[in-house]
């Protein structure tokens, strides 16, 4: 047999199965195009917001103050689709109301609900002839009554009034509506937008679904303007917060300049009579003195500010610590608001207070529960608690080695310049405090300006760039893919369901069966015949009957070189045409020149002897019985070399007879006589018959009906030949169609002889 293609057997399977295949192919595209009507098609509209950060890219506060980005890129998503934009649009668009009906829209012109409201499903009855209305339940039970200027659903917080078109004409009307509550809505509204920003872009790209083209126009583009506006008021509020801090950090260094200019001013006061050191000079006015003196009075004032300093700091250190002020009245202390080893506390100070305002910007939008709130609240309990402390202890200690180290050289000059009075080093510690302060607050006064400057003219941080514009065909059609997946599914499901009919078939379909399964090597594959024979003016088909009993016989002569030819032609049940290939086989191999007898041995049902014209009795049964001798059985025929011994008279006994040695004595006589001796078997369903005569044979040719013999049948019997004295030639597969795997058993009809092939023509169409 030629080797398989692995597609010979699904579609070998998919042939036998066609008009199932197409039954339920049919009815998969019928139900296909049913379920296509229910599918509503969505609208999909889109809509682009620009992004505008203005946040200064470094900390250093150059020009005026500028009105920082509100979000970072990633929250501003979150706030197009926070509960504070959403729910606005649900309100304002009344989207929690849905009417069963879209043409009763009108209707609900107005509707509005009050802060308390019971959601549900209600149907409203009108009365157009009696002017008057009924609101009922889902249950069925009565809410509410009334008249054409009553309001409706008071007692179940509805705020509606039918128009006055709702009574024109006569009769009823009756609609039926649902009422969600606003945050469900919400979530079901937020489940139809779809949205995108890349990262580092300006550019939020939106989509809306619905199967309302113009109302998912009207839904997008209220929320983009309402994601616009809550925008707006929350950096109107951002600024507005920022510029109170400003405001309160303005009025302590008013009150730390004022106080420093009075200590100033006493310190004058007390000083302008007493006598100054180098001559008439004006009290508390530092005179010129030499270089070493100046030096000294340089270093004296340093260490005197240090000191100071140091004392201020431990002071404001401890007071904080115990938390009677703030650590703020650190920037009061000239060291640490002008000194550049603190610049780490000052750019601490400034971060605590611009965390401070985002915390209260944040609060405005967001729950304490909010990630971005919590992350603001631990920054900021983390600066007043461990960094600016740390900072604070770090600048305390660098005080004091630097006051150490003044202290020091100090010591060296004090002898000489003990008596020089310490109001000129007081005097200059008082101005610099004074410069301070009023440095501080000048600054501070400087950049509340500018706050309430920015405040007064804060825009939102988005902008409309394109508006949603209803599409004009779905964006969304499911039809054709649902069509295209019913037709697929359909040739899908009947191609498998035919595997699957395939792969549990009881019967033989396939050649590579009767090897993987049955152990037998196909000897030939005879064609299918048609159901009225063989015609015996079709060369083809006449061409294609004899060669393949051609191929038949010569695997038999090759099986046996050498030897007699004595093959018994059997098959598992009936009706699988052994009497066909036996009598085919026969006359095969009388034209080629053998002498050739066959033999029918079923001695209950053979009907051999109709197709060579010659009489039932006188055959085997009376040879086995002892009637007749070899001599008197054997008949001859209208066929050269050929010669024919029927089954003999009906004999309730002939399967004793068959299993009698006589059977093997008339195989050895006949095999003196003829060259080739077939026997045509009962089946081996039968009973013993069939066995008996393949034993006394020693060979047999077991015949497989292509759709029809019974795989397990087949390997039964053939359990039980294994146990006898018989060798098997192979299989015979009868009925086949000269396609799929077959097709390469079929001839060619350009090569067949003129005369044609009489002899195969007549036992095909005379014997089944």
């Amino acid at each position: 047999m030629p080797e398989s293609h692995p597609l010979d057997r699904p579609l070998a399977a998919v042939r036998r199965y066609k008009w199932l295949i197409a039954v339920v192919f049919l009815l998969a595209t019928v139900a296909g195009l049913a379920a296509t009507r229910l599918i509503t098609p969505v609208y999909e509209v889109r809509a682009t917001v620009w992004i505008a950060s203005e946040t200064p890219q470094d900390d250093r506060r150059v020009g005026p103050i500028r009105t920082g980005e509100l979000l970072n890129p990633s929250a501003w998503i979150v706030l197009f689709r926070s509960f504070r934009t959403v729910d606005g649009v649900v309100a304002e668009l009344s989207l929690y109301l849905q009417p069963e009906n879209p043409t009763d829209s009108p209707i609900f012109s107005g509707f509005t609900l009050a802060e308390r409201f019971v959601p549900g499903e209600y149907d409203l009855t009108i009365d157009r002839t009696q002017k008057s209305w009924v609101l009922v339940s889902a249950q069925g039970v009565e809410v509410e009554r009334g008249t054409t200027n009553d309001s409706i659903g008071r007692r179940i917080g509805f705020k509606w009034q039918l128009p006055s078109d709702a009574f024109r004409g006569s009769g009823e009307r009756e609609i039926r509506f649902t009422v969600a509550t606003p945050r469900e809505t919400s979530l079901k509204v937020l489940d139809r937008l779809g949205n995108r920003m890349a990262p580092g872009s300006n550019f939020l790209w939106l989509t809306y679904q619905d199967p309302d083209p113009k109302r998912a126009t009207v839904t997008l583009n209220t929320w983009v303007n309402q994601f616009v506006k809550v925008a707006a008021d929350l950096k109107k509020r951002n600024m507005v917060e920022f510029a109170k801090i400003l405001e309160e950090q303005v009025q302590y260094a008013e009150k730390a300049t004022q106080a420093a200019e009075s200590a100033y001013e006493h310190f004058r006061v007390n000083t302008i009579t007493l006598p100054t050191e180098g001559g008439p000079v004006a009290a508390g006015v530092e005179a010129t003195r030499d270089p070493v003196l100046q030096s000294f009075f340089d270093q004296k004032i340093q260490y005197d500010n240090l000191r100071h300093d140091r004392e201020a700091l431990e002071k404001s250190i401890a007071n904080a610590s115990r938390g009677s002020v703030s650590y703020e009245g650190l920037l009061l202390i000239p060291s640490v608001a002008q000194s550049p080893g603190a610049q780490a506390l000052r750019s601490a100070f400034q971060t605590l207070y611009e965390t401070q305002a985002k915390l209260r910007v944040e609060r405005q939008i967001f729950t304490d529960e909010y990630q971005s709130v919590k992350d603001l609240v631990r920054n900021l309990d983390v600066l007043q608690n461990q960094t600016i402390p740390q900072l604070a202890d770090q600048l305390l200690g660098q005080l004091r080695e630097r006051e150490s180290s003044y202290q020091g050289r100090i010591a060296g000059a004090s002898r000489e310049l003990q008596k020089i009075p310490p109001r000129t080093i007081e005097e200059m510690r008082l101005m610099r405090a004074v410069v301070v302060a009023e440095g501080l607050y000048t600054n501070l006064k400087n950049r509340y300006a500018e706050a309430k400057l920015a405040e007064a003219g804060a825009n939102a941080d988005v902008s409309v760039l394109d508006t949603a514009i209803a599409p004009l065909k779905p964006t969304k059609n499911t039809v054709p893919m649902v069509v295209l997946l019913a037709v697929l599914g359909g040739l899908g499901a009947g191609v498998g369901i035919a595997l699957l009919l395939d792969r549990f078939d009881r019967r033989v379909r396939y050649g590579d069966q009767a090897m993987t399964e049955f152990g037998l090597v196909i000897a030939g594959a005879v064609p299918r015949m048609p159901k009225r024979g063989i015609h015996s003016g079709s060369p083809e088909q006449v061409l294609q009957f004899v060669e393949s009993f051609r191929t038949l016989r010569m695997h038999v002569m090759q099986s046996l070189p050498g030897q007699p030819v004595r093959v018994a032609v059997t098959s598992a049940a009936p009706g699988d045409g052994k009497s066909l290939v036996s009598a085919n086989l026969a006359m095969s191999f009388a034209e080629a020149g053998l002498r050739t007898v066959l033999i029918d041995g079923d001695t209950r049902r053979g009907a051999l002897h109709k197709l060579f014209g010659v009489s039932l009795a006188g055959g085997l049964t009376d040879f086995l019985d002892g009637s007749l001798n070899e001599a008197q059985v054997v008949r001859s025929t209208p066929h050269d070399n050929l010669s024919f011994v029927s089954g003999g008279r009906r004999n309730s006994r002939s399967p004793e007879l068959l299993a009698s040695p006589r059977l093997k004595r008339l195989v050895e006589q006949l095999s003196l006589t003829f060259d080739v001796l077939i026997f045509d078997t009962p089946p081996l369903a039968a009973g013993i018959d069939g066995y008996a005569i393949s034993a006394a044979a020693g060979r047999i040719l077991m015949v497989l009906r292509m759709g029809q013999t019974e795989r397990r049948m087949v390997a039964a019997k053939l359990a039980v030949m294994d146990r006898l004295p018989v060798d098997a030639l192979g299989a015979v597969l009868n009925g086949v169609e000269l396609t799929g795997e077959f097709q390469y058993y079929a001839y060619s009809p350009g090569y067949s002889v003129e005369s044609g092939e009489p002899g195969g023509v007549l036992a095909a169409n005379g014997s089944k």
